[in-house]
């Protein structure tokens, strides 16, 4: 064509998309106008459905970003792919390295088929097999007369296997994971020829964004199992160190009381910082058990009817000597009558403790803390407020959570560990409650927790 026929051809064009249909062409030269527009419609539409193949194929890989699961993320696969793939089957496998070399076992498969012949824990050598070379190329595999295939290589136990679940054609994608190769998804079908070489791109496609979201629920899956066994852990040296503490606790309260004879003033300044320790130690222990039990979700509560007025009272009796060292006024105001709830009680106290102990920790000496409830229509309010430095607003935001710290310093010598108000979260919140603070630095702080009647 001479350049002067292609800035005709151009102008033409140009007509044509504005509408124009009288172009002033010899009838040869429309003709191949005409099939020249009919060649750039059928690109045009070629590129719009490959358009869409790949942002459904976005949407999907982001809603399968969500899962952690395997067994999830290939359900999902299945249930959301067939708009992009045709298949009747899809089969997994991952890579594992063995004392013989590497086998290939296949860990997941889903079937429209009554008889699955290949399932989870089927394995064989990935040496001398053809997913060797497909790992060699890097390039998915197209399979489109298995009958035929068998025939060429009958000695292929998982062809033979798959032709008798009555699949005839399938495409192996490879599963690639920072470069290394992790394994194979294997789309397939029950009718020949269903995958054509001309659709590589998008079968490579489907290998990446599966490969990432594998990848990544491999990680969180091994995560969590180092999770668990870090929870298993914590657990068992909780546990061993929480008997030893106890015998110097109690050794220590029998020598205090002149068991081993009477108790000199120079031993008693150490004796009773040894026990203060020990209650710390002891704190901190039951605090790691219960994040424990909480993170390895074996937490449970143990409810019974309870009369929260007399919880109170006696919380508020027991505990007001431990204020006395700073001088601290405790008082307790309660409505005469509160309702009986049903809770477990033990976790209750250890929240009301927690609040307290921290407005004994954050408050000057002198001051007064108060232990309060009140009422409302379906919800009982328990509360503990000091009169102590206060929170920055700032730094209200870590409250109650896990080792969160607000920057205050305890005005005497002692130790926060940063559980407590996460755990006392926790407990209120299985129990259908809520927790909360209201506070202004340097005047003081109102932690309450509510809950259902």
């Amino acid at each position: 064509m001479k350049e002067e026929d292609v800035e005709q051809y151009i102008l033409a064009l140009k007509k044509l998309k504005n509408g124009k249909k009288e172009l002033n062409l010899p009838s040869t030269e429309s003709s191949k106008l005409n099939q020249l527009g009919t060649l750039i419609k059928e690109v045009r539409d070629k590129y719009n459905r490959r358009l869409t193949e790949f942002n459904r194929l976005f949407r999907i890989t982001e809603e399968l970003n969500e899962e952690i699961e395997l067994d999830e993320v290939w359900n999902n696969v299945y249930e959301s792919f067939q708009h992009i793939i045709p298949f009747d089957r899809i089969g997994v496998a991952e890579l594992k390295d063995a004392e013989e070399g590497q086998i290939v076992r296949s860990t997941w498969s889903r079937s429209e088929s009554d008889t699955v012949k290949i399932q989870a824990g089927y394995s064989a050598p990935l040496e001398g097999s053809s997913l060797e070379n497909i790992i060699e190329t890097e390039e998915p595999r197209i399979i489109n007369d298995l009958q035929k295939y068998l025939k060429e290589k009958p000695y292929s136990e998982s062809t033979r296997l798959i032709v008798e679940e009555g699949i005839r054609s399938s495409l192996t994608c490879p599963l690639y994971a920072l470069g290394k190769p992790i394994g194979f998804v294997f789309f397939s079908s029950r009718e020949p020829g269903t995958y054509k070489d001309k659709h590589i791109g998008i079968f490579k496609q489907i290998s990446n964004h599966l490969s990432m979201v594998v990848e990544k629920s491999r990680m969180m899956q091994e995560l969590r199992e180092l999770d668990d066994l870090k929870n298993e852990i914590l657990r068992i040296a909780a546990h061993d160190m929480k008997s030893p503490a106890n015998v110097i606790r109690n050794y220590v309260q029998i020598w205090k009381q002149g068991y081993y004879g009477e108790v000199t003033d120079k031993q008693k300044e150490p004796l009773e910082r040894i026990e203060s320790t020990c209650y710390r130690m002891l704190d901190l222990i039951d605090n790691l058990m219960n994040l424990s039990d909480i993170e390895s979700g074996e937490m449970t509560l143990e409810k019974e009817q309870v009369n929260v007025k007399e919880i109170l009272t006696n919380f508020y009796l027991d505990s007001s000597s431990l204020a006395e060292e700073k001088s601290i006024d405790v008082k307790l105001d309660i409505p005469e009558k509160l309702p009986e709830l049903k809770i477990d009680k033990n976790k209750i106290i250890q929240v009301i403790d927690n609040y307290f102990s921290n407005a004994v920790k954050y408050s000057k000496p002198e001051t007064e803390i108060t232990i309060g409830a009140s009422m409302s229509e379906d919800s009982v309010e328990i509360y503990v407020q000091d009169q102590g430095q206060g929170i920055p607003k700032d730094k209200q935001h870590k409250l109650f959570t896990k080792f969160g710290k607000a920057g205050v310093k305890p005005t005497g010598k002692e130790k926060s560990t940063g559980l407590g108000l996460y755990i006392s979260k926790i407990f209120i919140e299985k129990h259908g409650g809520a927790v909360g603070a209201e506070s202004e630095h340097g005047k003081g702080s109102r932690f309450y927790f509510s809950l259902p009647k």
